[in-house]
């Protein structure tokens, strides 16, 4: 049994749902996604032992029961230093070294929406439908993600004071576009200096929907794209801008 395949099953046994991520990535390496992650031992097993190296993902929110404090850098730990200077200091609680910074859990039993930056700058945070790469999966650069010495066994609350900056931070969202908007660009001709521009929009839109196979987010790109654009691009460029999206999207998830 590897590394991984070791430490996947030692988590799911502290109720993370896992699910595998790209050796040394962080994309993820099914066709899922975090769609996937699961406790299931013999799932889990399928995944590793096919391929030991797979780095591991831990789906937060409540598919695990956590939320995690991505502190990014030295900006986030001066985000984070005049936060606790100001509401007082977060608990010791469960704490991994990531590849430029660490990832602090949170146990929870609420929603938690995802959000990049707007607790401060270097400060995200993964609650439900997001994800984090964890110990001892290795980073892009090649260091690899370790339980930090300050970590403890079990997940602690978090402080009401991170709640409801976690909870303020989540009415920072983006709000999508109208249903007529989509009405529009799906009944009107598209133009060539607009093909790519608008098929990467639908294929976005897709995803945020839960489209998340790939195979049938280009069918039905490439459908748009035969049934609208003046001039269709061509399946190689229709692939591009569907790769493109998804990882866009998976990159927003992920830390």
């Amino acid at each position: 049994m590897s590394i991984m395949h070791a430490a996947a099953l030692q988590l799911a046994q502290k109720g993370l749902a896992v699910f595998p991520c790209q050796p040394r990535g962080k994309e993820p390496a099914c066709d899922t996604g975090l769609h996937a992650a699961t406790t299931d031992v013999e799932r889990i097993n399928w995944w590793w032992r096919a391929f030991p190296d797979l780095n591991i993902g831990v789906a937060t929110g409540a598919a695990s029961g956590v939320f995690v404090l991505d502190i990014d850098g030295e900006d986030g730990e001066g985000s984070l230093l005049k936060l606790e200077t100001e509401h007082g200091a977060l608990p010791p609680t469960v704490e991994a070294i990531t590849g430029k910074g660490r990832h602090c859990y949170f146990r929870t039993s609420k929603k938690i929406s995802n959000s990049a930056g707007q607790l401060g700058v270097g400060l995200d945070v993964r609650g439900d439908g997001g994800y984090v790469i964890a110990p001892p999966s290795i980073h892009p650069s090649g260091r690899a993600y370790a339980w930090s010495v300050d970590t403890t066994r079990d997940f602690a609350a978090a402080p009401d004071w991170l709640l409801t900056m976690v909870a303020t931070a989540k009415g920072g969202a983006k709000t999508g576009k109208p249903l007529e908007h989509w009405h529009t660009v799906l009944i009107e001709p598209i133009r060539n200096g607009q093909r790519n521009a608008t098929l990467a929009s639908i294929c976005g839109k897709l995803v945020h929907c839960g489209v998340r196979d790939v195979i049938l987010l280009y069918d039905l790109v490439m459908c748009v794209n035969i049934a609208r654009c003046e001039q269709p691009l061509s399946p190689s460029e229709v692939e591009t801008i569907v790769i493109s999206v998804m990882r866009s999207h998976f990159k927003g998830l992920q830390t």
